[in-house]
């Protein structure tokens, strides 16, 4: 069986756009998700960044299912310590509630932004410093009435609005094996952001399978999010990559900006010595037959049962195409 293709999508921000426009690129690419045949559209979670402006995750995800008529839209995902348990609950169960039986609660532990914005958001040093995701779930799952609270627990008695609505399907966000035991263990799916992690993928996803214990899944089902960027010919591939090899830069030196085009990119990676094929090694990139080619080895080898695709490049136009030319060569 061939892998399933999903989105996930940042709302990137590029270079010469207007306030506000990166949100509506995020509408219009699920929209080309949607009538193309892809499984899911999550979209992530960022604060404090110019490259990327998927702040509010849940307002995305209630627009996008509101343009769309069957896709599965998520989160790649809520950052659970940015948050209260009982919020993101009450959130999700709305969002069920609206749209059933097409939503995902992705969930990760990670901030998503630099330390002192996530002390803004978590508010105090000690919520910074804390390591309790496993009992953050345990709440959320608690408020929304789909688990036992602890006998004596402070918060028995509260529960989640609406009531009577499921949680959406929990999935657990990863990059190292630590989420990976705990999605097995708890018997969620699994993504695994191999597009920046520097985890063998392979040892990533066999953790997984290996600690899978049947939960609210009955078999595990893994997610590799994978870079990937098809056009019609491997030269233009190549050029409107320049994009995400300055992006890489970027985030490698701390000198972030918004999504260059790829003669602003070019110029700034040749300004710095920098080569473009050396930040790119993890981008599968050419023609669709090429990328789909590679995506689908990607998958036999790492054990992957879908492969969610991030693409980043500076015009929207082309974001949209690639997804396009990628939806038809698996299709082929």
């Amino acid at each position: 069986m061939p892998p399933l293709l999903s989105v996930l999508d940042l709302t990137p921000v590029s270079s010469g756009q207007a306030p506000g426009e990166a949100l509506r690129h995020t509408l219009e690419l699920a929209e080309v998700a949607d009538t193309h045949d892809y499984t899911r559209f999550w979209i992530a979670e960022h604060h404090n960044s110019v490259a990327f402006a998927s702040a509010a995750t849940e307002i995305l995800i209630a627009l996008v299912a509101a343009r769309t008529q069957r896709i599965r839209v998520g989160s790649g995902g809520v950052m659970l310590p940015n948050h209260s348990p009982l919020k993101v609950a009450e959130n999700f169960m709305s969002l069920e509630a609206l749209f059933p039986g097409r939503i995902d609660l992705g969930l990760g532990r990670a901030p998503g932004t630099d330390g002192k914005t996530a002390l803004a958001l978590r508010r105090s040093r000690e919520a910074l410093l804390a390591d309790d995701f496993p009992a953050q779930i345990a709440l959320l799952r608690a408020f929304a009435g789909e688990s036992e609270w602890p006998a004596g627990s402070l918060f028995e008695g509260i529960h989640a609005e609406p009531q009577g609505v499921p949680l959406p399907p929990l999935w657990i966000l990863g990059s190292s094996l630590y989420g990976a035991e705990l999605a097995g263990r708890m018997g969620v799916g699994y993504a695994f952001a191999y597009h920046f992690s520097q985890e063998d993928p392979v040892t990533a996803l066999r953790v997984y399978r290996d600690h899978f214990r049947p939960g609210p899944l009955a078999e595990p089902h893994a997610i590799l999010g994978v870079n990937a960027l098809a056009a019609e010919t491997t030269q233009e591939a190549e050029h409107l990559s320049l994009t995400t090899a300055a992006l890489s830069l970027g985030i490698l030196t701390g000198q972030r900006s918004p999504l260059l085009a790829p003669a602003e990119a070019a110029e700034q990676l040749a300004a710095q010595g920098a080569n473009p094929a050396s930040l790119l090694k993890k981008v599968v990139r050419g023609t669709p037959q090429q990328v789909w080619a590679d995506l689908q080895e990607l998958a036999q080898r790492t054990g992957a049962d879908e492969l969610m695709v991030t693409t980043h490049v500076h015009d929207p136009q082309a974001r949209q195409e690639s997804y396009r030319l990628l939806a038809r060569a698996s299709r082929a």
